[in-house]
């Protein structure tokens, strides 16, 4: 067993370099394409382009905290004191802070793709259309999950219970400003 191992390593080691060649060939390559393409788009196109790309990436992430008690005492040993004084040890106060995404997450997840996709590598008349109809849905949902949140978001029983997170109010900048940006696409060839 051994002895086809080391054969089995005999043929992979020289073998990798090729293999890391062509990743970086290939790599090099997709990023050349895709600088080209990005070079030949106006102004409006790549603003619409880097505001989806950020609105979809916090779409993808959690949105909601909340805290779990889980009534263990903290340890107040010389050691703990001088790690978490140090920042070398997480102070440990029994309290765990979980991050989770919203029920209706995909309905968010959808449209921000469709309105990337669409305002990154499409070019046709009714494109700004769309981009304002996926924004106006999104927007929709997420002012029905602000005001219900039990229905779209969470399904606490108390309102502080939990908060939002830093992911939700980036993905509520990222949305206004592509929405304010798309707005101006309505009746333009993107």
């Amino acid at each position: 067993m051994i002895k086809n191992l080391l054969r089995d390593l005999s043929l992979a080691l020289p073998a990798t370099s090729v293999v890391l060649n062509g990743w970086k060939r290939f790599l090099s390559q997709l990023l050349g394409r895709f600088i080209d393409f990005y070079s030949e788009k106006s102004g409006k196109e790549k603003l619409i382009f880097v505001l989806a790309l950020l609105q979809l990436f916090f779409s993808l992430g959690s949105w909601i905290n909340y805290s779990i008690n889980l009534g263990v005492e903290s340890q107040l040993d010389i050691i703990s004191k001088l790690g978490n004084f140090f920042g070398i040890e997480p102070s440990r106060s029994g309290i765990e802070e979980v991050n989770v995404r919203t029920a209706s997450n995909i309905f968010f997840i959808i449209p921000c793709f469709l309105t990337f996709f669409f305002g990154g590598f499409w070019r046709s008349e009714w494109v700004g259309k769309t981009i304002v109809v996926l924004q106006g849905f999104s927007g929709l949902l997420l002012l029905l999950g602000i005001l219900l949140p039990d229905v779209f978001f969470v399904s606490f029983i108390r309102d502080q219970d939990y908060y939002y997170n830093f992911n939700f109010y980036a993905f509520c900048s990222s949305w206004a400003l592509t929405t304010v940006s798309s707005l101006t696409l309505w009746n333009s060839k993107l």
